[in-house]
């Protein structure tokens, strides 16, 4: 069966040239090559792919490709993300998994690229039951700082329940609920649950961390 790819490189030299490399392997198939983020994120929206190798570094220093593999992290895309860059960068590194990528291969072992495409397609590899447990941990970290109260009530957000709704099914007073809530987003530096969820969603790493 054929892997099915899609190639997410700023570089038109690299662009090319991985893309003709992986294509002469005869199982695996670049359906598209794209060069920015949201060019990334369409394409996954409307067309299903098995593997994205994602350049971390897409413009400047914005480290956009972290950006777009929590993007595609968050919609539960089925894709799997291998990040692809010359930096090695510790911080960048951590990021990178946070987001959601399943692997990670400097430009320099771009060889080894069709064999790590497989492995990560054909079975689950120590490493990435490692990554699913770090996630797992990550978003722990972030509800770790709320009460079991501030919890269940975001929770209930994420579940689309209104501040109306929360007072009845909660049996609290509407002050109570008001001061639970601005605690919330006070922990979190937020301006609303829905950024709350996001940053929790999202293991702690937010955009404005990444837009630098």
């Amino acid at each position: 069966m054929e892997i099915t790819i899609l190639l997410v490189e700023d570089d038109p030299v690299w662009r090319t040239m991985l893309t003709r490399f992986l294509n002469n392997e005869p199982d695996l198939q670049v359906l598209q090559s794209v060069e920015t983020k949201e060019d990334a994120l369409a394409f996954c929206s409307n067309n299903k792919v098995d593997i994205v190798l994602m350049d971390i570094n897409l413009t400047d220093n914005n480290l956009d490709g972290i950006q777009a593999t929590l993007e595609l992290s968050l919609k539960r895309s089925s894709a799997k993300v291998i990040a692809l860059t010359s930096l090695d960068n510790e911080k960048v590194i951590i990021d990178t998994y946070t987001a959601g990528a399943i692997q990670y291969v400097s430009k320099s072992d771009f060889r080894k690229i069709p064999d790590v495409i497989r492995g990560v397609l054909h079975s689950t590899s120590p490493q990435e039951i490692l990554v699913k447990e770090f996630l797992r941990l990550k978003e722990a970290e972030q509800y770790s700082k709320l009460t079991a109260a501030e919890k269940e009530i975001v929770v209930l957000s994420e579940e689309g329940i209104g501040r109306s709704q929360l007072i009845d099914k909660l049996g609290k007073s509407e002050g109570t609920l008001k001061n639970q809530i601005t605690s919330i987003l006070r922990k979190f530096k937020a301006s609303s649950m829905k950024e709350v969820i996001r940053t929790i969603k999202s293991r702690g790493l937010s955009d404005k961390e990444l837009d630098r």
